[in-house]
This record gives structure tokens, C-alpha cells and sequence, in this order.
């Protein structure tokens, strides 16, 4: 009977912790949740917060203004690479504290910019450099090291946390923009981030081998709980967990199921780029005041948490696939009624395409580390983020660059709802990788 009681989901599931009390790899998610809500709620919406009083005083155009941000996004995402094979070998700890730091620090010197080339290094080069090294994903590398069972839950409530920054910090910062000025508010901003990096590093750590414990549900005794103790939905998620085998980079994407994971998640993520950074100068195209644009815009942040966390917890029980691939059929047909529609009724279906399509994100990564499992977790999501990177450096920045010459988002957003449309057709064909056949033959 005691194999069956109930069992606390926060406490140690490795004897190896040695008190029973909360398992440590929680603190570890609840500081990199923290400090990325802060860091990437202030980086990666940063410019766009303060893009009407910057393109007022430095005379940007449209498509100087979405390339300072797609090549931020672009340039961070490129960092990844060489990040996730970085934290997969030598940990995350140290990338995130030298990462966040640099990008509070390009963050802070944006406020001394006096023209688009020095807008450009230090949002674009420094601050992306920093983000790209240090605030995401390099935390959720750490984090899928820490967990095994509730990975879902673990991997949801990080993206959640972070997204939730955005939501909060975006208005916050045009706030302090109205009343001290753009640039008091980018030094501010970067000064704190940098400042609240020390005492979250303090308790983060890279792997649990470092403090002599095992992930989560990582050893005989925290299986049997994923399969005797608590809900049948903890069951699952053990058994699914647990199933996952730790492939080299190599066995991984020469696997078909690598291809069309990869393929489905870099058109999704361009996507959604182009869109969010695009968004209000489509919004204005569109009839809508500005000020009420960049109302909807901090309203597209808050609609992508519920996302985050509700689809990466289901994928507890649905198959990842199937959400990524139902998700992305929504969004489609969410990018395509906005050419049927005008004013702000625009604006609804926007926020429903960018908060579904990067509120699956979760599921994205998650399916990842089931997949493939903890070895070269970061390795590859670091190839998967460098693809749609060099895009993000290309797309958005054409996307503004069309309008300029047009004066219309017309055929942007019908390419968009396209891309959507085969990212849809990429996940449904993205299976659980077979195994090998040399453990085939040990089975």
C-alpha cells in the first residue's frame, strides 16, 4: 500500500537530494522564470516600446525601424547556436550570468544612440549578443536538464514566466518613456537587469549531477512514483518522459523526425515574427490610431501566456504534433482574415495569430527534448534558432521594406498565412524518432 500513497509533486525525487524537501531543480526554475521575465521582457519588446519617439527623432523609416529589430531577434537567435552547444558541454550557469549581463549593458547604451548605426549596435549586436548568450533559451537548457518527469509543467511555467515579462514590462516602459524620456528609460531598464542578474545566478545551477542529485523522476525511485504515485496524467507524463532516449547531435538531425520538426518551427517562428514586429505599422495601415496600436500590441503579450502555459501542460496528455500542427492551422486562417477585414477588427485577429503562434512555442521546444532527450538538448535547438535567425534578419525588414515601396501589407500578410500553412503540413509529418537498430536488436 505505501508504493500507492500519494505522492508531494515538489519533493526530491532522487535520494541523492538527501532531505526529502523540495527538490531543488524547483528554486532553479523559479530563478530563471524570475529573471526571465525581467531580462526577456524587457529585451525582446524593448524597441518596440519605444519605436514612435525613436523613429520621431532619428528620422527611421519603416524598414530601417522592423531591421533594427529582426536583426536583433535574428542576431540573438544566431548566438543561440554556439550558446546551446556551450551550455550542453560547460553548463548554462556561467552563459547566463555573462549573457544577461551584456544585454542589460547594450540595453542601457541604446539611450545614448544618436542615430540608426548606433541604435543598431547596441540593441542589435550587444543586446542581442547578451540575449542570445544568456536570457533565452540558455535558461530553458538548464531547465531541461533539471527535469525528466514534469517536464511539460517545468518547460511551461519558464516560457509562461518570460512571455508574462513582456506582457507587463512593455507598457511599464512606454510609461517611463512618457514621463522621463525614451532614453532615461532604456538606461533604467538595462541598469536594473544587470543588477538583478547576481542574486538569480547565485541560486541557479547548470545540472543536478553538480549538487550530487539526479533530474526529476531521473532515477528508479522517481519513476515509480511517475507510475504508482499521484494522477494517471503524472503517469503519463513519466512514461512519456522517461521513453525519450539521449541522442548525439548527429543521430538527431539525420533523423526525419529532427527535419520536419525543424522545418515546421523555423516558418512558424518567422512568422510570428514578421507579424509582431510589423504590427503596429500594420495596425496604422489599417485605419487605427497609433496610440491604439501600441495598446494592442502590449494586449498581443498578455493573450500569448495563457497559450504558453495551457498548451505546454497538454502536452501531457495530447500528442505534441497534433497541438503544433491544430495551432498552426488556426493561425493561418487567422493571418488570412485579416485581408477580409479592416480597422480594428485587424487588430483581434493579429493578436489571435501572433498569441497562438508563439504561445506554441512551448510544445515546440518541449517535443524537442522528448524527442531526443538531455544531451544535446541545447546543440539542437541552438541549429533549429540560428535557421530562422538569418531570416529574422531578412524578413521583417522586407516586410517593412514592401510597404514602403507599396504602401500596402497585402501581400505580406498572404505570404505569412502561407508559411503558416506548411509549418502546419511540417509538424503533422514530425513522428517520435524511431530506435536505433542496435538497441532495437537489444531489446
Amino acid at each position: 500500500m505505501s508504493a500507492l500513497r500519494r505522492v508531494n509533486p515538489w519533493q526530491s525525487a532522487a535520494p541523492a537530494g538527501g532531505s526529502g524537501g523540495i527538490f531543488y531543480g524547483w528554486w532553479v526554475l523559479a530563478a530563471t522564470a524570475g529573471l526571465g521575465f525581467f531580462a526577456f521582457g524587457v529585451i525582446i519588446p524593448g524597441f518596440l516600446a519605444f519605436s514612435v519617439p525613436i523613429r520621431t527623432e532619428l528620422g527611421l523609416t519603416s524598414a530601417q525601424a522592423a531591421f533594427v529589430v529582426g536583426a536583433a531577434w535574428g542576431v540573438g537567435d544566431i548566438t543561440s547556436l554556439a550558446a546551446g552547444w556551450l551550455a550542453d558541454r560547460y553548463g548554462a550557469r556561467r552563459l547566463i550570468l555573462a549573457g544577461v549581463l551584456l544585454a542589460g549593458a547594450g540595453f542601457a547604451l541604446m539611450g545614448l544612440a544618436n542615430s540608426f548605426w548606433t541604435i543598431l549596435i547596441a540593441y542589435s549586436v550587444a543586446g542581442a549578443i547578451g540575449r542570445g548568450l544568456g536570457v533565452f533559451p540558455t535558461p530553458m537548457v538548464c531547465v531541461n536538464q533539471w527535469f525528466e518527469r514534469r517536464k511539460a509543467l517545468a518547460i511551461a511555467v519558464l516560457n509562461t514566466a518570460v512571455t508574462a515579462g513582456a506582457a507587463a514590462l512593455l507598457p511599464a516602459m512606454n510609461l517611463v518613456a512618457a514621463l522621463a524620456g525614451w532614453r532615461y528609460a532604456a538606461f533604467g531598464f538595462g541598469a536594473l537587469m544587470c543588477v538583478l542578474t547576481l542574486p538569480a545566478v547565485a541560486v541557479i545551477r547548470s545540472r543536478p549531477e553538480d549538487m550530487g542529485l539526479q533530474p526529476y523522476g531521473g532515477t528508479r525511485a522517481g519513476r515509480a512514483q511517475g507510475e504508482a504515485g499521484g494522477t494517471a496524467a503524472a503517469g503519463r507524463d513519466s512514461v512519456r518522459d522517461h521513453t525519450a532516449r539521449d541522442h548525439t547531435a548527429i543521430e538527431a538531425i539525420t533523423t526525419l523526425s529532427f527535419c520536419t520538426l525543424a522545418v515546421g518551427a523555423i516558418l512558424r517562428t518567422v512568422a510570428s515574427d514578421v507579424l509582431v514586429i510589423n504590427q503596429i505599422p500594420i495596425l496604422i495601415w489599417s485605419g487605427v490610431e497609433p496610440e491604439r496600436a501600441a495598446y494592442y500590441l502590449s494586449l498581443t503579450y498578455i493573450a500569448i501566456l495563457p497559450f504558453r502555459f495551457f498548451m505546454g501542460v497538454a502536452a501531457t496528455w495530447i500528442p505534441p504534433r497534433l497541438i503544433l500542427t491544430g495551432s498552426m492551422l488556426a493561425v493561418a486562417g487567422c493571418s488570412a482574415a485579416t485581408l477580409l477585414v479592416s480597422g480594428e477588427n485587424v487588430a483581434w485577429f493579429l493578436i489571435a495569430a501572433s498569441g497562438i503562434g508563439q504561445g506554441v512555442s512551448t510544445v515546440a521546444w518541449l517535443t524537442v527534448g522528448e524527442y531526443f532527450g538531455r544531451r544535446s538538448f541545447g546543440t539542437l535547438i541552438g541549429m533549429m534558432t540560428v535557421f530562422y535567425g538569418i531570416s529574422g534578419l531578412i524578413m521583417p525588414a522586407l516586410a517593412g521594406s514592401i510597404f514602403d515601396r507599396t504602401g500596402s501589407f497585402i501581400p505580406v500578410l498572404a505570404v505569412v498565412a502561407l508559411l503558416q500553412l506548411i509549418s502546419a503540413g511540417s509538424f503533422t509529418l514530425s513522428r517520435r524518432p524511431r530506435p536505433l537498430l542496435a538497441e532495437a536488436g537489444a531489446g
